[in-house]
């Protein structure tokens, strides 16, 4: 999966979703671009149904 932040999305809201993802047993791999920041995630996705990342602040999308 990966995680698409908006381009305006601080390290406050990066290390939010990272902790969030950590805490639901997922690995997340961070990559910063020069206009994007995206998270891709490693592991069991069914876990999101419970939690839906699309909801935090700094997120423009999720893709699976």
């Amino acid at each position: 999966m990966i995680i698409v932040l908006r381009p305006d999305a601080t390290e406050k809201q990066v290390n939010h979703i990272v902790e969030k993802v950590k805490k639901l047993g997922l690995k997340p791999w961070v990559s910063k671009g020069v206009e994007r920041t995206i998270i891709g995630v490693i592991g069991e996705e069914d876990v999101l149904r419970i939690q839906p990342l699309e909801v935090f602040p700094g997120v423009e999308k999720v893709m699976s």
